[in-house]
């Protein structure tokens, strides 16, 4: 598969046909900025406006050229496969790898702190909870989980753990 990317030139609505489940499909006649040019299917008549960009592929149809389009999202560029020097591809792939990263550091976050104040609030009678006592425990729970083959393990059962807050 090869997909390009320009933006919409100009739109025409086509009619509409009915899928075997009775969705309504809104076809148009798009024409693209490079001059590729087909008919898109939509299931809301107000999917593609003029200037949108897309990233496309062209297949012929039965009764004609169809495009297969894409809209870009957020501001996040598509990378073309046909051109060879494109960095498009790998800036996009790192900001979605940035936005994982962080969805991922929240959700350890959360894990972390729900673990430490389950654990405070089993090891304290509700008048003595401390939270800064559990944020430390998530901080070393996030870390521990993080690299949990470098955790020093090295504590002897028979030394005393001090409290470190």
């Amino acid at each position: 598969m090869v997909f390009k990317r320009s933006k919409i030139k100009s739109i025409q609505a086509n009619g509409t046909w009915e899928t075997r489940d009775g969705k309504t499909m809104y076809q148009s006649e798009v024409e693209l900025e490079d001059g590729a040019a087909g008919e898109v299917n939509a299931t809301t008549p107000d999917r593609w406006h003029v200037g949108d960009e897309v990233q496309y592929e062209v297949k012929d149809g039965k009764y004609g050229k169809k495009l297969k389009l894409s809209k870009a999202m957020n501001g996040f560029s598509f990378g073309d496969s046909s051109e060879p020097n494109s960095t498009s591809t790998s800036n996009s792939v790192t900001r979605f790898e940035d936005r994982d990263a962080k969805r991922q550091s929240l959700i350890m976050n959360q894990w972390a702190i729900k673990t430490a104040i389950d654990c405070e609030m089993n090891l304290a009678s509700p008048d003595k909870f401390e939270l800064r006592n559990a944020i430390a425990v998530a901080k070393l729970l996030k870390e521990y989980a993080l690299d949990l083959e470098n955790v020093d393990c090295t504590l002897q059962a028979e030394e005393p753990i001090e409290n470190p807050f």
